[in-house]
């Protein structure tokens, strides 16, 4: 038995626009209309699928991610975060390359946090 070659969201969403604008045309049968919704309704589902698995990942690496930095440049830091973000703007990026912007993006963001945790601790025991 052949395993089936897995979709990715761009394939699913590709089919998803292909089968959308078969439905907007103006001279397609009731019946056939149907069966592309069916068909829409299924790659929609399919598609919900891809982000929530994308999603959890994102989930458990943003739990599972401690950071032990003792020092971090901020404003390098902070352009990093820029230089994903512009990444991220691209229309042409793919789910998974979107995926590992934002983890990388993730782990910057902890990292500050976590020096700024410290820093307020610091910070708190001198006041005292």
């Amino acid at each position: 038995m052949k395993k089936e070659k897995t979709r990715t969201y761009a394939d699913i969403v590709t089919e998803l626009e292909l089968v959308i604008s078969k439905l907007n045309s103006s001279d397609i049968p009731i019946e056939k209309s149907l069966k592309l919704y069916e068909e829409g309704v299924k790659l929609s589902n399919e598609a919900d699928k891809e982000l929530l698995t994308v999603e959890k990942n994102i989930n458990s690496f943003k739990k599972s991610k401690k950071n032990n930095y003792n020092e971090i440049n901020i404003e390098k830091s902070f352009d990093k975060i820029e230089s994903i973000i512009e990444s991220l703007d691209d229309e042409d990026i793919s789910i998974n390359d979107a995926e590992y912007y934002y983890k990388e993006a993730l782990d910057i963001i902890f990292s500050i946090e976590s020096y700024l945790k410290k820093a307020k601790s610091k910070i708190k025991k001198y006041e005292q």
